[in-house]
């Protein structure tokens, strides 16, 4: 009998230990939380962001995390987790307002380097579509081309949020850019100059004034705007697009530097047939060019063994093609010139007539903004 009682001792001590031990209380999840976001906070880049808030994020939750153990080592039913969980809800609070700044700053960063990367690639859209204007574009469109390049691994920086990199990246093409901006200036610097611009329009101005007075056919090429502009009696009849040489911006200096004249001269041929269709030949060089080609070859501003060169004509082959100093026109407009056109008829070439037109208006910008 006696060990029977034993026995149900025991049992009641059993069910007395287990009913307590049921009783004891879970552990806060803010803790478990608490350790989750520490995780999200080192993969958002918190100790970069905001070092010294991550730190004490992480202080505070080592010593909850002490708080929580001492609990642990209690018994069960002694164990009371109230102050832990208000301490973890304070941690939990602190480190999620942590993580939400975080958030924001990324935000922000990813928005203003892509509003600058958008903005720079129209920039270099529209600097692409001014070099259309010249040909003497080759430096302009090698800086372009890598202002490109660097915006294409901007877009995949700030994808991947690494904002450093991209802002040294975005600083690259900035350079880029502002080289593309500083050649196409050097190349059209004399466009702006006042005392050229006034020198062409005196010239176009003579000749128009000629047409009027004589009724007679006069030639205007101008340059910059790649036009040929056919006058009688002073008044406008035709108009058409025109191929320039590889540096047709730049005044014909000496053969071979693939350069269009400008100056005031006159047909002396007219060519039926040819390489280039139908041509019109004019009196390059005249004795103005002599005297510059002197005076550039004493300044060693031509080869020793360069001649001042010759033949240069208004010819046909299209407008899109290259020439090595000449004025190129569509078969059809061609036609229509050579009509019009006979021996002794004025050609005078100009640079440009007006400072007032798109191109340089956007390179007197280029200038103030530097």
């Amino acid at each position: 009998m006696k060990t029977l009682s034993n026995i149900r001792a025991s049992l009641l001590l059993g069910c007395v230990f287990f009913t307590l031990a049921c009783s004891t209380p879970p552990a806060p999840p803010e803790a478990q939380k608490a350790e989750s976001l520490t995780q999200e906070l080192w993969r958002a880049g918190a100790s970069f962001y905001d070092e010294r808030s991550y730190i004490l994020f992480k202080q505070e939750l080592k010593a909850g995390q002490a708080h929580l153990a001492c609990e642990n080592s209690k018994f069960g039913w002694f164990r009371n987790y109230g102050a832990v969980q208000i301490e973890f809800r304070k941690i939990l609070k602190r480190g999620e307002d942590l993580l939400l700044k975080i958030q924001e700053l990324k935000s922000s960063k990813s928005k203003f380097y892509a509003d600058q990367a958008d903005a720079l690639t129209a920039h270099v859209v529209h600097l692409k579509q001014m070099t259309n204007y010249f040909n003497e574009n080759g430096a302009v469109r090698k800086s372009l081309a890598q202002a490109e390049i660097k915006l294409a691994v901007l877009e995949k920086l700030i994808g991947n949020e690494h904002y450093e990199p991209a802002g040294e990246c975005l600083s690259d093409a900035q350079d880029c850019i502002r080289q593309a901006e500083q050649s196409m200036a050097g190349v059209l610097s004399r466009y702006m100059d006042r005392k050229e611009l006034g020198r062409w329009r005196k010239w176009a101005d003579e000749t128009i004034s000629e047409s009027r007075t004589e009724g007679t056919v006069a030639v205007i090429v101008n340059k910059l705007e790649r036009k040929l502009t056919i006058y009688k009696k002073g008044m406008i009849v035709a108009s058409f697009d025109i191929a320039l040489g590889r540096y047709g911006l730049s005044d014909k200096l000496y053969s071979g530097d693939e350069a269009t004249p400008e100056g005031k001269y006159q047909i002396t041929k007219r060519i039926p047939g040819g390489s280039f269709y139908k041509a019109l030949l004019i009196n390059y060089p005249n004795e103005d060019d002599a005297q510059a080609f002197a005076l550039a070859k004493k300044k060693g501003l031509v080869p020793a063994h360069a001649g001042i060169g010759s033949f240069i004509e208004i010819h046909g082959g299209g407008k899109d093609n290259l020439t090595k100093g000449c004025v190129g026109l569509e078969d059809r407009d061609m036609d229509i010139v050579y009509k019009w056109a006979e021996v002794g008829t004025p050609v005078t070439i100009v640079g440009a007539i007006s400072s007032e037109n798109t191109i340089l208006s956007e390179v007197k910008k280029f200038g103030k903004n530097g």
